[in-house]
């Protein structure tokens, strides 16, 4: 086999591997809310509570994101998290017990850091467009500790496909889903064809030896 012909088959190779993970592969995606996340406020009481509601966009809900605030940050901190049906009398979905540092979630983060403690769970199917109420509550050691919720994020692992099958069924403004499938289609193509190319390159480029040892 020639080492152009060697070469050319890698990066083919390369290409279509690139184009399977990138539709296959599973992602975690966040879901659709207000700046990004969703805050816990009870307007009527102006506090931060424990709990909130969420509707996931897609299926297969798998991950939490919790803006935990707390007071005394000497504690220890066990924590419960109640994942429910967001209708009167459901029964829990998913009981996440979580034990945390008081250092991790205290309530004077720096601006700069990420003031989110993330949460995996086994994932919900069917769970898109569906409503879920969220709860944390403290363990019997934490009963007097002062600990607040102040927003939270939620994910879905999919595969790439279905994120780009949202978002063609829902193209932003006023994109029309023709046009919007070419483009991203041209552009999975450019980018895949790309690497490949490069791919292709690099081994073209590769000592005689190297590459015999790569064949084998």
């Amino acid at each position: 086999m020639t080492r152009r012909r060697w070469a050319a088959m890698v990066g083919v190779a390369v290409a279509v591997a690139l184009v399977a993970a990138v539709l296959l592969v599973p992602v975690e995606v966040r879901h659709s809310a207000p700046f990004g996340f969703r805050l816990t406020l009870d307007d009527e009481r102006g506090i931060a509570v424990m709990s909130g509601r969420v509707r996931p966009n897609y299926d297969d809900f798998n991950r939490l994101d919790l803006d935990l605030r707390a007071y005394i940050v000497e504690s220890d901190y066990d924590l419960s998290i109640t994942i429910r049906p967001d209708r009167r009398g459901a029964a829990a979905i998913r009981t996440i017990p979580l034990s945390v540092r008081g250092t991790d979630i205290r309530h004077n983060k720096d601006p700069l850091q990420d003031p989110f403690l993330t949460v995996r769970f086994p994932p919900i199917p069917d769970s898109a467009g569906k409503r879920y109420s969220i709860l944390v509550q403290t363990g019997p050691r934490n009963r007097d500790d002062i600990i607040t919720l102040w927003s939270m994020k939620t994910y879905s692992a999919v595969p790439g496909r279905a994120v780009v099958g949202a978002l063609l069924d829902d193209p932003p403004g006023d994109v029309a889903p023709n046009a919007l499938r070419v483009v991203l289609g041209a552009l999975l193509v450019g980018f895949a064809g790309a690497v490949g190319w490069l791919t292709a390159g690099l081994v073209a480029l590769l000592p005689v030896g190297r590459r015999a040892e790569l064949h084998e």
